[in-house]
């Protein structure tokens, strides 16, 4: 549901039905905020971390990156928002948990893919065995860039609200 967008920044309302996730992404220069406004909501929040050698296991081709996964938690209305900056929590999945769920979400600035701010998607390369325990965090993994998933859109809706002016 979009709300306003300038130069400077975009607003945005979000609405997930019960598990909903929007896959693992980023905002590459960009800081945002997500506040839980409905619902709650996993948010696993990962920093990119310099690059190195590709990992030694063989794997699917393509494009790889390092990095931190720093957290993974549980966010409702009564949370604090989860920020991310450029170099900290920039890639994050969103998944709505034991319901629908709806998330305020401002960028500064706003996607532009003409000045490199542009959404890259996603995968973990490895996965613990079933049944096991999560590793626990932070830890380093191994990220797969892949295409947004098919089964991934964003619909639109008319913002009903009053008029937002920058």
């Amino acid at each position: 549901m979009h709300i306003c967008e300038t130069e400077s920044f975009s607003m945005g309302v979000f609405l997930l039905r019960s598990g909903a996730c929007i896959p693992l992404h980023d905002h590459p220069g960009m800081n945002g905020m997500l506040k839980v406004l409905y619902g709650t909501l996993r948010i696993a929040c990962l920093d990119p971390l310099p690059p190195a050698a590709a990992p030694p296991s063989p794997g699917p081709a393509g494009p790889r990156r390092r990095a931190l996964l720093r957290s993974r938690q549980l966010y409702t209305p009564a949370s604090p928002p989860c920020l991310l900056t450029p170099h900290s929590d920039n890639l994050h999945q969103i998944d709505a948990v034991d319901g629908p769920a709806a998330f305020l979400d401002i960028l500064a600035p706003p996607y532009d893919p003409e000045h490199g701010r542009d959404c890259h998607y996603y995968r973990l390369l490895e996965a613990p065995p079933p049944g096991a325990d999560p590793p626990a965090l932070p830890r380093e993994v191994w990220l797969l860039e892949t295409p947004q998933a098919a089964d991934f859109w964003c619909g639109g809706e008319p913002y009903p609200g009053p008029k937002v002016s920058p």
